[in-house]
Protein backbone atom coordinates (compact mmCIF):
# COMPACT_ATOMS: atom_id res chain seq x y z
CA UNK A 1 0.00 0.00 0.00
CA UNK A 2 3.11 2.43 0.59
CA UNK A 3 4.35 1.64 -2.44
CA UNK A 4 1.48 2.07 -4.29
CA UNK A 5 0.67 5.43 -2.45
CA UNK A 6 4.63 6.68 -3.22
CA UNK A 7 4.16 6.15 -6.79
CA UNK A 8 0.47 7.85 -6.75
CA UNK A 9 2.61 11.06 -4.85
CA UNK A 10 5.68 10.74 -7.66
CA UNK A 11 3.81 10.79 -11.05
CA UNK A 12 1.34 13.37 -9.25
CA UNK A 13 -2.58 12.97 -8.70
CA UNK A 14 -6.01 15.61 -8.36
CA UNK A 15 -8.74 15.56 -5.53
CA UNK A 16 -11.91 16.67 -7.29
CA UNK A 17 -15.68 16.69 -6.36
CA UNK A 18 -18.37 16.35 -8.61
CA UNK A 19 -22.00 17.64 -8.01
CA UNK A 20 -25.18 17.65 -9.82
CA UNK A 21 -26.43 15.13 -12.36
CA UNK A 22 -26.32 11.13 -11.84
CA UNK A 23 -23.39 9.91 -9.47
CA UNK A 24 -23.51 6.45 -10.18
CA UNK A 25 -23.61 7.07 -14.23
CA UNK A 26 -20.68 9.00 -13.57
CA UNK A 27 -18.63 6.31 -12.06
CA UNK A 28 -19.81 3.51 -14.25
CA UNK A 29 -18.58 5.77 -17.16
CA UNK A 30 -15.59 6.30 -15.40
CA UNK A 31 -14.82 2.33 -15.04
CA UNK A 32 -15.60 2.04 -18.83
CA UNK A 33 -13.10 4.85 -20.14
CA UNK A 34 -10.36 3.50 -17.86
CA UNK A 35 -10.12 6.79 -15.74
CA UNK A 36 -8.74 5.64 -12.21
CA UNK A 37 -10.73 6.51 -9.26
CA UNK A 38 -9.91 5.88 -5.57
CA UNK A 39 -11.17 7.73 -2.21
CA UNK A 40 -14.12 7.96 -3.16
CA UNK A 41 -16.79 9.30 -0.59
CA UNK A 42 -20.50 10.67 -0.33
CA UNK A 43 -19.12 14.57 1.36
CA UNK A 44 -22.75 16.77 1.70
CA UNK A 45 -24.07 14.87 -1.33
CA UNK A 46 -21.17 15.82 -3.02
CA UNK A 47 -19.28 13.03 -4.68
CA UNK A 48 -15.44 13.38 -3.89
CA UNK A 49 -12.36 11.40 -5.21
CA UNK A 50 -9.24 10.97 -6.63
CA UNK A 51 -7.77 10.50 -10.00
CA UNK A 52 -4.52 10.68 -11.73
CA UNK A 53 -3.54 13.69 -14.03
CA UNK A 54 -3.98 11.85 -17.19
CA UNK A 55 -7.61 10.58 -15.74
CA UNK A 56 -8.35 14.06 -14.64
CA UNK A 57 -7.79 15.73 -18.91
CA UNK A 58 -9.99 12.41 -19.62
CA UNK A 59 -12.99 13.15 -17.43
CA UNK A 60 -14.62 15.90 -18.80
CA UNK A 61 -16.33 13.66 -21.35
CA UNK A 62 -17.85 11.36 -18.66
CA UNK A 63 -18.87 13.82 -16.36
CA UNK A 64 -20.78 15.65 -19.36
CA UNK A 65 -22.68 12.50 -20.42
CA UNK A 66 -23.74 12.11 -16.60
CA UNK A 67 -24.68 15.71 -16.01
CA UNK A 68 -22.29 16.11 -13.83
CA UNK A 69 -20.09 19.38 -13.25
CA UNK A 70 -16.64 18.87 -11.59
CA UNK A 71 -14.16 20.81 -9.40
CA UNK A 72 -10.36 20.82 -8.99
CA UNK A 73 -10.50 20.54 -4.67
CA UNK A 74 -6.41 19.92 -4.39
CA UNK A 75 -3.39 19.17 -6.50
CA UNK A 76 -0.99 16.42 -5.00
CA UNK A 77 2.24 15.10 -5.72
CA UNK A 78 5.99 15.89 -6.38
CA UNK A 79 5.55 17.59 -9.93
CA UNK A 80 3.30 20.03 -8.04
CA UNK A 81 5.61 20.60 -5.41
CA UNK A 82 8.42 21.38 -8.21
CA UNK A 83 6.50 23.22 -9.95
CA UNK A 84 5.69 25.46 -6.69
CA UNK A 85 8.77 25.60 -5.30
CA UNK A 86 10.70 25.91 -9.04
CA UNK A 87 13.01 28.86 -7.48
CA UNK A 88 13.82 26.69 -4.40
CA UNK A 89 16.69 24.05 -6.33
CA UNK A 90 18.12 22.87 -2.92
CA UNK A 91 14.99 21.46 -2.31
CA UNK A 92 14.16 19.61 -5.65
CA UNK A 93 17.63 18.33 -5.12
CA UNK A 94 17.17 17.00 -1.91
CA UNK A 95 14.21 15.16 -3.00
CA UNK A 96 15.71 14.13 -5.81
CA UNK A 97 18.81 12.31 -3.47
CA UNK A 98 15.93 10.65 -0.91
CA UNK A 99 14.49 8.91 -3.58
CA UNK A 100 17.63 7.81 -5.04
CA UNK A 101 18.80 6.70 -1.99
CA UNK A 102 15.52 5.05 -1.11
CA UNK A 103 15.83 2.95 -4.53
CA UNK A 104 19.21 2.01 -3.69
CA UNK A 105 18.73 0.89 -0.53
CA UNK A 106 15.29 -1.33 -1.36
CA UNK A 107 18.02 -3.21 -3.66
CA UNK A 108 19.48 -4.70 -0.72
CA UNK A 109 18.31 -6.66 2.57
CA UNK A 110 17.34 -4.76 5.50
CA UNK A 111 16.56 -7.65 8.00
CA UNK A 112 16.52 -11.37 8.38
CA UNK A 113 13.82 -13.13 10.26
CA UNK A 114 13.52 -17.47 11.07
CA UNK A 115 10.46 -19.08 11.84
CA UNK A 116 9.68 -23.26 12.03
CA UNK A 117 12.64 -23.77 14.22
CA UNK A 118 11.51 -25.41 17.29
CA UNK A 119 14.70 -26.35 18.93
CA UNK A 120 17.70 -24.89 17.04
CA UNK A 121 18.49 -21.72 18.31
CA UNK A 122 17.73 -18.57 15.94
CA UNK A 123 21.32 -17.25 16.54
CA UNK A 124 22.83 -20.45 15.33
CA UNK A 125 20.76 -20.70 12.30
CA UNK A 126 21.31 -16.80 11.23
CA UNK A 127 25.21 -17.30 11.80
CA UNK A 128 24.76 -20.50 9.84
CA UNK A 129 23.42 -18.69 7.13
CA UNK A 130 25.78 -15.91 7.40
CA UNK A 131 28.54 -18.16 6.80
CA UNK A 132 26.45 -19.00 3.21
CA UNK A 133 26.44 -15.08 2.49
CA UNK A 134 23.29 -14.42 3.88
CA UNK A 135 23.48 -11.48 5.78
CA UNK A 136 21.80 -7.91 6.57
CA UNK A 137 23.65 -5.34 4.24
CA UNK A 138 23.86 -7.67 1.11
CA UNK A 139 22.04 -7.45 -2.39
CA UNK A 140 21.03 -11.43 -2.71
CA UNK A 141 20.06 -12.98 -5.80
CA UNK A 142 17.10 -15.80 -5.63
CA UNK A 143 19.80 -18.27 -7.12
CA UNK A 144 22.10 -17.09 -3.40
CA UNK A 145 19.34 -17.60 -1.56
CA UNK A 146 18.34 -21.11 -3.33
CA UNK A 147 22.02 -22.64 -2.82
CA UNK A 148 22.55 -21.12 0.21
CA UNK A 149 18.71 -23.15 1.33
CA UNK A 150 20.79 -26.55 0.03
CA UNK A 151 23.89 -25.45 2.03
CA UNK A 152 21.71 -25.75 5.46
CA UNK A 153 20.12 -28.67 5.04
CA UNK A 154 23.21 -30.33 3.86
CA UNK A 155 25.47 -28.98 6.78
CA UNK A 156 23.01 -28.33 9.57
CA UNK A 157 21.97 -31.81 10.80
CA UNK A 158 18.88 -31.14 12.47
CA UNK A 159 17.04 -29.05 9.71
CA UNK A 160 15.15 -31.94 6.83
CA UNK A 161 13.87 -28.79 5.24
CA UNK A 162 14.77 -24.89 4.47
CA UNK A 163 13.91 -22.35 2.03
CA UNK A 164 14.11 -18.40 1.51
CA UNK A 165 11.60 -16.36 0.96
CA UNK A 166 11.64 -12.50 0.12
CA UNK A 167 9.46 -9.60 0.99
CA UNK A 168 10.76 -6.33 -0.14
CA UNK A 169 14.09 -5.56 2.02
CA UNK A 170 12.71 -8.49 4.25
CA UNK A 171 14.31 -11.82 3.78
CA UNK A 172 12.79 -14.78 5.64
CA UNK A 173 14.26 -17.99 6.37
CA UNK A 174 12.00 -21.15 7.09
CA UNK A 175 12.89 -24.06 8.16
CA UNK A 176 11.64 -27.79 9.71
CA UNK A 177 13.64 -29.78 11.99
CA UNK A 178 14.44 -33.37 11.91
CA UNK A 179 11.45 -35.27 13.87
CA UNK A 180 13.42 -38.36 15.12
CA UNK A 181 11.61 -41.57 14.50
CA UNK A 182 9.99 -43.18 17.99
CA UNK A 183 12.74 -45.95 18.94
CA UNK A 184 11.73 -49.45 18.39
CA UNK A 185 11.02 -51.72 21.45
CA UNK A 186 13.15 -54.44 21.29
CA UNK A 187 11.81 -57.50 23.10
CA UNK A 188 13.75 -60.11 21.16
CA UNK A 189 16.39 -59.98 23.95
CA UNK A 190 16.07 -61.95 27.28
CA UNK A 191 16.66 -59.54 30.32
CA UNK A 192 15.65 -59.25 33.84
CA UNK A 193 14.31 -56.35 35.39
CA UNK A 194 16.52 -55.16 38.46
CA UNK A 195 16.42 -52.22 41.39
CA UNK A 196 18.50 -48.87 39.67
CA UNK A 197 18.06 -47.54 43.88
CA UNK A 198 17.15 -48.87 47.18
CA UNK A 199 13.41 -48.26 48.02
CA UNK A 200 10.26 -49.85 49.27
CA UNK A 201 7.67 -51.14 46.88
CA UNK A 202 4.77 -49.54 46.30
CA UNK A 203 3.44 -51.54 43.33
CA UNK A 204 4.11 -54.32 41.28
CA UNK A 205 2.92 -54.28 37.39
CA UNK A 206 4.14 -57.00 35.74
CA UNK A 207 4.25 -57.07 31.89
CA UNK A 208 6.42 -59.95 31.25
CA UNK A 209 8.09 -62.38 33.33
CA UNK A 210 8.21 -63.92 36.97
CA UNK A 211 7.69 -61.05 40.11
CA UNK A 212 10.79 -61.68 42.76
CA UNK A 213 9.75 -59.16 44.66
CA UNK A 214 6.49 -58.09 46.52
CA UNK A 215 4.82 -55.01 47.85
CA UNK A 216 5.77 -53.50 51.37
CA UNK A 217 9.22 -55.56 50.61
CA UNK A 218 12.74 -53.13 50.97
CA UNK A 219 14.95 -53.80 47.92
CA UNK A 220 18.54 -52.25 47.34
CA UNK A 221 20.24 -51.31 44.23
CA UNK A 222 20.85 -53.96 41.95
CA UNK A 223 18.17 -56.86 43.32
CA UNK A 224 16.42 -58.43 40.89
CA UNK A 225 12.03 -57.83 40.43
CA UNK A 226 11.31 -59.33 37.60
CA UNK A 227 12.56 -62.50 36.00
CA UNK A 228 13.35 -63.56 32.98
CA UNK A 229 13.26 -67.21 33.74
CA UNK A 230 9.98 -68.79 32.78
CA UNK A 231 8.77 -71.84 34.09
CA UNK A 232 7.07 -74.44 32.32
CA UNK A 233 4.63 -77.00 33.76
CA UNK A 234 6.80 -80.01 31.96
CA UNK A 235 9.13 -78.82 34.59
CA UNK A 236 11.90 -76.93 31.77
CA UNK A 237 12.90 -73.34 31.79
CA UNK A 238 13.40 -70.72 28.95
CA UNK A 239 14.62 -67.15 28.89
CA UNK A 240 12.19 -64.19 28.09
CA UNK A 241 11.82 -60.72 27.82
CA UNK A 242 10.47 -59.47 30.98
CA UNK A 243 9.15 -56.16 31.51
CA UNK A 244 7.29 -54.38 34.07
CA UNK A 245 6.48 -51.07 35.63
CA UNK A 246 7.64 -51.16 39.37
CA UNK A 247 7.55 -47.78 41.65
CA UNK A 248 8.73 -47.90 45.26
CA UNK A 249 9.74 -44.80 48.37
CA UNK A 250 12.62 -43.93 47.74
CA UNK A 251 14.93 -41.30 49.83
CA UNK A 252 16.63 -38.45 48.88
CA UNK A 253 19.28 -36.31 50.18
CA UNK A 254 21.10 -33.16 49.61
CA UNK A 255 23.45 -31.42 51.33
CA UNK A 256 24.90 -27.94 50.04
CA UNK A 257 26.78 -25.66 52.04
CA UNK A 258 28.88 -22.49 50.45
CA UNK A 259 32.30 -24.73 49.61
CA UNK A 260 30.58 -26.20 46.93
CA UNK A 261 30.85 -23.08 45.16
CA UNK A 262 33.65 -21.08 43.65
CA UNK A 263 34.37 -17.33 43.87
CA UNK A 264 36.84 -15.16 42.18
CA UNK A 265 37.80 -11.72 42.70
CA UNK A 266 37.17 -9.24 39.77
CA UNK A 267 39.88 -7.65 38.36
CA UNK A 268 38.48 -5.77 34.99
CA UNK A 269 35.43 -5.15 33.58
CA UNK A 270 35.02 -3.82 30.30
CA UNK A 271 32.59 -2.74 27.52
CA UNK A 272 32.29 -1.32 23.65
CA UNK A 273 29.74 -0.23 22.02
CA UNK A 274 29.11 -0.95 18.10
CA UNK A 275 27.39 0.94 15.59
CA UNK A 276 25.72 -1.29 13.40
CA UNK A 277 24.74 -0.10 9.90
CA UNK A 278 23.61 -2.23 7.15
CA UNK A 279 25.69 -4.98 7.68
CA UNK A 280 28.66 -2.46 8.83
CA UNK A 281 29.80 -2.74 12.54
CA UNK A 282 31.80 0.34 13.63
CA UNK A 283 33.08 -0.27 16.65
CA UNK A 284 34.06 2.49 19.87
CA UNK A 285 36.73 2.14 21.48
CA UNK A 286 39.28 -0.85 22.52
CA UNK A 287 38.71 -4.96 22.29
CA UNK A 288 37.27 -6.19 25.52
CA UNK A 289 38.21 -9.36 27.02
CA UNK A 290 37.38 -12.35 25.45
CA UNK A 291 36.73 -14.43 29.42
CA UNK A 292 32.90 -14.00 30.27
CA UNK A 293 32.30 -12.67 27.04
CA UNK A 294 28.96 -11.11 26.40
CA UNK A 295 26.98 -9.54 23.94
CA UNK A 296 23.80 -7.24 23.58
CA UNK A 297 21.99 -5.39 20.49
CA UNK A 298 19.50 -2.82 20.34
CA UNK A 299 18.01 -2.24 17.11
CA UNK A 300 15.46 0.32 15.89
CA UNK A 301 11.85 -1.55 15.30
CA UNK A 302 9.16 -0.74 13.12
CA UNK A 303 5.45 -2.67 13.27
CA UNK A 304 7.53 -5.21 15.25
CA UNK A 305 10.33 -5.56 12.65
CA UNK A 306 13.90 -4.87 13.80
CA UNK A 307 15.54 -2.22 11.22
CA UNK A 308 19.65 -2.64 9.98
CA UNK A 309 20.53 0.29 11.89
CA UNK A 310 21.25 0.08 16.11
CA UNK A 311 24.14 -0.60 18.53
CA UNK A 312 25.73 -3.83 19.85
CA UNK A 313 27.48 -3.47 23.41
CA UNK A 314 29.63 -6.19 24.13
CA UNK A 315 30.51 -6.84 27.60
CA UNK A 316 34.24 -8.73 29.02
CA UNK A 317 35.05 -9.46 32.66
CA UNK A 318 38.93 -10.85 34.17
CA UNK A 319 38.71 -12.59 37.46
CA UNK A 320 41.60 -13.29 40.04
CA UNK A 321 42.74 -17.25 40.13
CA UNK A 322 42.57 -16.84 44.16
CA UNK A 323 38.97 -17.15 45.78
CA UNK A 324 37.11 -14.80 47.38
CA UNK A 325 35.25 -13.92 50.59
CA UNK A 326 31.77 -14.56 50.72
CA UNK A 327 29.67 -13.08 53.62
CA UNK A 328 27.27 -14.87 55.80
CA UNK A 329 24.08 -14.09 54.38
CA UNK A 330 25.53 -14.60 50.70
CA UNK A 331 26.72 -18.29 51.49
CA UNK A 332 22.76 -19.01 53.34
CA UNK A 333 21.50 -17.93 49.59
CA UNK A 334 24.02 -20.14 47.58
CA UNK A 335 23.53 -22.97 49.67
CA UNK A 336 19.69 -22.76 49.37
CA UNK A 337 19.53 -21.75 45.69
CA UNK A 338 21.98 -25.10 45.52
CA UNK A 339 18.81 -27.45 47.41
CA UNK A 340 16.31 -25.33 44.99
CA UNK A 341 17.87 -26.37 41.97
CA UNK A 342 17.78 -29.89 43.68
CA UNK A 343 14.47 -29.87 44.12
CA UNK A 344 13.49 -28.73 40.83
CA UNK A 345 15.10 -31.76 39.04
CA UNK A 346 13.44 -34.34 41.65
CA UNK A 347 10.03 -32.68 39.84
CA UNK A 348 11.30 -33.94 36.72
CA UNK A 349 11.07 -37.68 37.71
CA UNK A 350 9.63 -38.33 40.79
CA UNK A 351 6.56 -37.53 43.33
CA UNK A 352 7.23 -36.26 46.21
CA UNK A 353 5.67 -37.31 49.43
CA UNK A 354 7.26 -35.62 52.60
CA UNK A 355 10.58 -33.03 52.67
CA UNK A 356 12.03 -31.40 55.15
CA UNK A 357 14.72 -29.30 55.30
CA UNK A 358 17.39 -28.95 58.82
CA UNK A 359 20.45 -26.40 58.99
CA UNK A 360 24.13 -26.19 60.78
CA UNK A 361 26.82 -24.20 61.51
CA UNK A 362 30.30 -26.00 60.05
CA UNK A 363 33.58 -25.06 59.51
CA UNK A 364 32.52 -23.67 55.77
CA UNK A 365 29.25 -22.01 57.42
CA UNK A 366 25.66 -22.53 57.41
CA UNK A 367 25.01 -25.65 55.78
CA UNK A 368 21.36 -26.75 54.50
CA UNK A 369 20.48 -30.72 54.02
CA UNK A 370 17.22 -31.50 52.22
CA UNK A 371 15.47 -34.70 52.82
CA UNK A 372 12.59 -36.17 50.77
CA UNK A 373 10.71 -39.27 50.40
CA UNK A 374 9.68 -40.10 46.59
CA UNK A 375 7.55 -42.35 44.91
CA UNK A 376 9.04 -42.80 41.09
CA UNK A 377 9.97 -45.91 38.89
CA UNK A 378 13.06 -48.07 40.35
CA UNK A 379 12.57 -50.79 37.50
CA UNK A 380 15.63 -50.94 34.86
CA UNK A 381 16.19 -53.50 32.17
CA UNK A 382 18.74 -55.82 32.64
CA UNK A 383 20.01 -58.14 29.78
CA UNK A 384 20.23 -61.87 30.42
CA UNK A 385 23.81 -63.05 28.41
CA UNK A 386 23.86 -66.57 26.96
CA UNK A 387 27.39 -67.94 26.38
CA UNK A 388 26.84 -70.12 23.36
CA UNK A 389 28.84 -73.56 23.40
CA UNK A 390 29.79 -75.57 20.59
CA UNK A 391 27.98 -79.52 20.66
CA UNK A 392 30.68 -81.73 19.99
CA UNK A 393 29.51 -85.04 18.53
Amino acid sequence: MFIIELIRWLFGYINFRAFEGFPDRFINLCTKNEVPLWNIKNVGGRLSASTTIQGYLNIRECAKKSGMKVRVVEKKGLIFFLKKHKKRVGIAIGIAICILLFTILSQFVWNISVVGNDTLETEFILSAFEDYGIKVGKRITKEQMQDAAEKAVIDIEKLSWATINQKGTVLVIEVREKVDAPEMYDNSKPTNVIAKEDGLILSLDILYGNAEAKIGSAVTKGDLLISGIAKHPDGSESLIHADGHIKALVKKRNISNASSFNCYNLITENKRKSLFFFGAKIPFGKKVPNSFYSLHNSFLESDEMLLPLGIITEYGAEYSSEKCELSENLQNKIALYDNALFVRELLDYCDIKTSSVTAKTTEYGQEYSFFAECEQEIGVLQEIYVEKTNDIA
